[in-house]
């Protein structure tokens, strides 16, 4: 289990830094470290990254739109170099409101872009020079001043060739070898951080992701989508003849929830109503009424005040210590390889410690059985 800083839009933004101080202090895995409309991710990864501790930093989903592959790609390096920390990246195409609306950028063929500025990610994260010349993203002559992330490839990586569709990769850069469990023969001894996670969710994203990324994150999500991805993302690396990336998925939790945790909850779920893909997911999950009140125009207070306590509980875990413990192994059996906690924080509990004590707890007894 892992934590993700939240950020709800009822808190204090500067919770982020006493969850952070909580999940690193509790010995969780790794510290998520996304970011929406408050802290620019790699500077609040920076910020935590040097203050007391040790919990490896995963910065993003950030959004691919909003972000060239150099300027995320010297982000992580930026943080790795400045903390001394093991740092991942996770990319993502965010949502239109996100990227276009927000940031006045374009979104379009975003599954192409995630292959694009994944591939360019990897190569400089470990350290090549990159030439690159695709649909949508261009690098020349750009390579990284800082210690590599990942470890080398060789120059095939981004070998090109020049078609009517544009430019097509003809080395296979995800690094995660065959599906013999070969090593890449560009590999060389593995280095700590660097791993290139995709944020995907429909097919096309689902099947970029399989092909090259070290790992997959879902988000807000139920067990059964976490299944249905997970059937998905081994059939799209299967055809691809790689072997499948694990799946982190984040989930929402909250032990022994108040009313004032509820609510925090509901706020955040608002925007995901109308999504596409997040809708049919609600829809399916028994809340229509509330996705068609979304859809129809409806001023997000009265959206809000339609959303029933359940709905968050369809995609978190929420209640006493027993039920949480049960819908995590939901999580798990429906093929989650890392659980990534999103704790719900509040006025009298603003670092989730609840939350986060009583799973890492759990954790611990589970190492415990384990002979650990």
């Amino acid at each position: 289990m892992s934590v993700s800083l939240p950020y709800w839009q009822s808190r204090e933004p500067l919770d982020a830094l006493q969850v952070a101080e909580a999940a690193d202090k509790l010995g969780y895995h790794r510290l998520w470290i996304g970011e929406m409309a408050t802290f620019d991710a790699f500077a609040l990864a920076t910020a935590i990254g040097q203050s007391p501790g040790r919990i490896p930093l995963c910065i993003g989903p950030v959004p691919i739109g909003v972000r060239s592959p150099a300027t995320i790609a010297m982000g992580a390096a930026s943080v790795a170099a400045l903390t001394g920390r093991p740092v991942d990246i996770a990319i993502g195409t965010s949502s239109t409101v996100v990227v276009r609306d927000w940031h006045g950028r374009r979104r379009h063929r975003t599954a192409r872009h995630l292959d694009e500025t994944t591939r360019i990610v990897r190569a400089l994260l470990a350290g090549e020079k990159v030439e690159y010349d695709g649909l949508i993203e261009r690098v020349r002559g750009f390579r990284l001043r800082l210690p590599a992330l990942r470890a080398t490839l060789s120059t095939a990586v981004l070998g090109t060739t020049v078609g009517s569709a544009g430019i097509e990769s003809v080395g296979a850069i995800h690094g995660r070898g065959d599906a013999a469990g070969n090593a890449p023969d560009h590999a060389t001894a593995p280095v700590s951080g660097g791993e290139i996670i995709v944020a995907a969710f429909g097919d096309k994203a689902l099947e970029v992701a399989a092909r090259c990324a070290d790992r997959v994150v879902l988000n807000l999500v139920t067990p059964a989508q976490v299944a249905r991805c997970v059937s998905a993302i081994r059939e799209f690396a299967a055809e691809a003849g790689c072997d499948a990336p694990p799946v982190s998925v984040w989930v929402i939790a909250a032990v022994d929830p108040d009313d004032d945790a509820f609510t925090t909850v509901r706020q955040g779920i608002v925007g995901y109503l109308r999504a596409p893909g997040y809708d049919t997911m609600f829809t399916e999950a028994g809340f229509g009424d509330v996705v068609q009140l979304a859809h129809s125009g409806a001023h997000p207070r009265d959206v809000l005040a339609a959303i029933p306590n359940e709905l968050p509980s369809a995609v978190g875990m929420f209640g006493d210590l027993p039920t949480v413990t049960a819908r995590l192994a939901e999580y798990a059996e429906a093929g989650a390889d890392e659980v990534v906690i999103v704790p719900v924080t509040t006025a009298e509990d603003p670092a989730g410690h609840r939350t986060l004590d009583a799973l890492a707890g759990l954790r611990a007894e589970r190492r415990d059985d384990a002979g650990e």
